[in-house]
C-alpha cells in the first residue's frame, strides 16, 4: 500500500490550536481564516440561494402557481438522493398549500431521468408545472415535449450539463453558473430552491431546516463532498436524524436498530441501502410513501417491508459479485486497465453496488451490464484519477445515452457495440491513467506522536466531523513505536495490542490484519498508519490500524 502524505498548504502556527487538528486543516486546504467556520457550522455560512441561476424564475412560477390554483408534479428520481428530493419538495409545497402529485420513474421500463412516461401522465393530470429533481439537465426532448402539451418545467438536478441546455422554464443546478459552491447532491439544490421560496414568501425558515434530516440523507448516500454547505446540511441533518419526529425515518430506525447518535456512516451502511432497495429491485414510491407518510403504523410497514427488499437484494448482490469476481479473475489486468463486464442474468437494479464493491476491490474504474433483448443497461463507477463521466463523454459514440459525474454514471449501449466500447475506453484509460493508480492508496495528514492524542485534544478533534466523501476520517502515522507483548487475535481475523512510545500506552486494533501479524509480532521498531477513535465502553483513546511498515 502506497501511502501518500497530504501536503500542509497553510502555516500550522497560524491556527492555534493542537497540532494534530492544524494538521488535518492544513492537509484539507482549509485556511487558518476558514478553520472557525469549519469546526463550528453555521446555517448562517450557507450561500444566498438568489445567486444560483433562474432562482428568481423558478420561484415566480410556483408564486404564480400557488396564486392560480395550479397542479404540479414533482418528478423524482428513485435512488436515496432522488427519493428525498422528491420528499423535502412534497412535504414543504403542499405545507403551504400547493397541490403537488409526486412522480418517480420505474428504473425498468423508464430508465432513468425525466420520463416521458411522466409527461404523459402530467397531461392526463393537467399538471401546469414539472418540478424535476436530481434529474432532467439532460431532458431536451421530454422538455421539449412538455412544452408542447402546454406544461412549464423547473429542472434541479446537480448532474454535468451537456454543451446544450434544455429549454426550461428555469434550470436551477450549480454546475451550470458560477454559484460558488458546485457539488450539492440533488436533494441540496432541492433545498436551496425551498430556501429561496421560503425567504421570497417571508416564511418562517426554522420549518425548513426540520428537514434537514431528508436533506443529510440525500447528501451522504449520493457521496458529495462533505464540506462547505454540504458539511452544514450534514451537521445539523445528523442532529435532527437522532431525534426526527418523522414517523417513517422513526421506523426505520426502529427497525434497523439504530438508536442515539447517528454518524454518516450509519446513513451509508444502514439506512440509505434499505431506502435504496425499493427502486433496485420494485420500485421507489414505496421509499418516498415511507419519507412522506405521517401515519406511524403505515410507516411500520413500510420500513418492515424495505428491511425486507434489502435483504433479498443482498442474497441478489452476493450472486452477482461472486461471478463478476470470477469473470475478473480470468481477465488480464495488464491489458484491460478499466474492468467491463455483462451478464444477461445480471439485475440491472443492483449492478451498480457491485460495481463499487469490485473498484474496492481491484481499485480501476468498474463498468458492470445486464442485456435485455440486445441492449445492455449498465452503471459505472471510478477512483480519483479517471473522470468517468468524461470518458463516456468521448465514447459516446458507442453508447445509446449516459448521464452521470465524475465517480459514477449510468450508460446504455446494443450488445453488437460491447467489445468495441470496451476496447476504446481501454485505450482511452491508457492515455489517462499510470499504472501505479491501480495500487492501493492511502492518503497521510500528518506526522503525530502518542502523546499528542489526549481527551482535551479528542474534544476538539470531534469538531472534525462528520467525516465522508471529501472529508474523511484523519489518517496519521506514528513513528518508531514499539507493540508491547499483548498481543491478541480476535475471531480469526483481527489483532489487539498496545502501542507504546517513551512512557505513552495506546491500545490499538487491526481489523482483518492477519497478514500483518508477523511485522506486528516482530519486536522491532514500527510505524504505524492510524485513525483515532474511541472505546465505546470506557471512552479510553484507542487506534484503529489501516496499514504497519518497519521503523525508520
Amino acid at each position: 500500500m502506497r501511502w501518500i502524505r497530504r501536503k500542509h498548504i497553510y502555516d500550522l502556527n497560524l491556527y492555534g490550536l493542537p497540532l494534530p487538528i492544524a494538521q488535518v486543516l492544513s492537509a484539507r486546504g482549509i485556511s487558518p481564516e476558514e478553520s472557525p467556520a469549519f469546526l463550528e457550522p453555521r446555517l448562517e455560512d450557507l450561500n444566498d440561494p438568489f445567486l444560483m441561476r433562474d432562482m428568481d424564475k423558478a420561484v415566480e412560477r410556483i408564486i404564480t402557481a400557488m396564486k392560480e390554483s395550479q397542479k404540479i408534479m414533482v418528478h423524482g428520481d428513485y435512488d436515496v438522493d432522488g427519493v428525498t428530493s422528491l420528499s423535502l419538495l412534497y412535504r414543504n409545497l403542499t405545507s403551504i398549500g400547493l397541490n403537488v402529485i409526486p412522480y418517480i420513474p420505474d428504473r425498468f421500463t423508464e430508465g432513468y431521468g425525466l420520463s416521458s412516461q411522466g409527461i404523459e401522465k402530467a397531461k392526463e393530470e393537467g399538471i401546469s408545472l414539472i418540478i424535476t429533481v436530481d434529474c432532467g439537465i439532460t431532458a431536451l426532448e421530454e422538455i421539449e415535449m412538455a412544452r408542447k402539451y402546454g406544461i412549464d418545467v423547473i429542472v434541479t438536478d446537480h448532474h454535468e450539463p451537456r454543451e446544450t441546455l434544455p429549454e426550461a422554464t428555469a434550470i436551477i443546478n450549480p454546475k451550470v453558473d458560477d454559484y460558488p459552491f458546485k457539488d450539492l447532491a440533488g436533494v441540496g439544490v432541492a433545498f436551496k430552491l425551498l430556501e429561496a421560496l421560503y425567504r421570497k414568501l417571508s416564511l418562517n425558515l426554522n420549518h425548513l431546516y426540520w428537514d434537514l434530516d431528508l436533506v443529510a440523507l440525500g447528501t451522504v448516500a449520493d457521496i458529495v463532498p462533505l464540506v462547505k454547505e454540504n458539511r452544514v446540511f450534514v451537521h445539523f441533518g445528523l442532529k435532527i436524524l437522532e431525534k426526527s419526529k418523522k414517523a417513517g425515518i422513526k421506523s426505520l430506525k426502529s427497525v434497523t436498530g439504530l438508536n442515539g447518535k447517528v454518524e454518516p456512516w450509519h446513513i451509508s451502511f444502514i439506512l440509505a441501502p434499505r431506502l435504496n432497495a425499493a427502486g433496485r429491485l420494485n420500485h421507489a414510491i414505496e421509499a418516498f410513501k415511507l419519507l412522506s407518510t405521517r401515519d406511524g403504523l403505515e410507516a411500520l410497514q413500510l420500513a418492515r417491508e424495505l428491511d425486507r427488499t434489502n435483504k433479498e437484494r443482498q442474497g441478489i448482490e452476493r450472486k452477482i459479485l461472486s461471478e463478476a469476481e470470477k469473470m475478473v479473475r480470468r481477465m488480464d489486468l495488464d491489458k484491460d486497465w478499466v474492468i467491463v463486464l455483462g451478464s444477461e442474468d445480471w439485475h440491472e437494479g443492483v449492478i451498480g453496488i457491485v460495481a463499487s464493491k469490485l473498484v474496492e476491490q481491484y481499485n480501476r474504474p468498474t463498468i458492470l451490464l445486464s442485456f435485455t433483448g440486445g441492449i445492455g443497461k449498465g452503471s459505472g463507477r471510478s477512483i480519483q484519477n479517471f473522470n468517468l463521466f468524461n470518458a463516456l463523454l468521448d465514447l459516446e459514440k458507442y453508447l445509446l445515452s449516459f448521464g452521470g459525474h465524475k465517480m459514477a454514471a449510468g450508460l446504455r449501449l446494443e450488445k453488437e457495440n460491447l467489445q468495441d466500447f470496451r476496447q476504446a475506453l481501454n485505450k482511452l484509460a491508457k492515455e489517462r491513467l499510470k499504472k501505479e493508480y491501480f495500487e492501493p492508496e492511502l492518503y497521510i495528514d500528518g506526522e503525530i506522536r502518542l502523546s499528542d492524542i489526549n481527551q482535551d485534544i479528542l474534544s476538539v478533534y470531534r469538531k472534525l466531523s462528520p467525516f465522508g466523501m471529501g472529508n474523511p476520517q484523519p489518517v496519521f502515522v506514528v513513528k518508531n513505536v514499539t507493540v508491547k507483548n499483548d498481543i491478541r487475535v480476535m475471531k480469526d481475523r483481527h489483532i489487539s495490542f498496545t502501542l507504546k512510545q517513551e512512557q505513552i500506552e495506546r491500545r490499538a486494533i487491526a481489523f482483518d490484519a492477519m497478514d500483518k501479524r508477523e511485522i506486528i509480532q516482530s519486536g522491532k521498531p514500527l510505524n504505524f498508519a492510524v485513525q483515532v477513535s474511541e472505546n465505546n465502553r470506557n471512552g479510553e483513546i484507542e487506534f484503529k490500524v489501516l496499514d504497519v511498515k518497519y521503523g525508520d
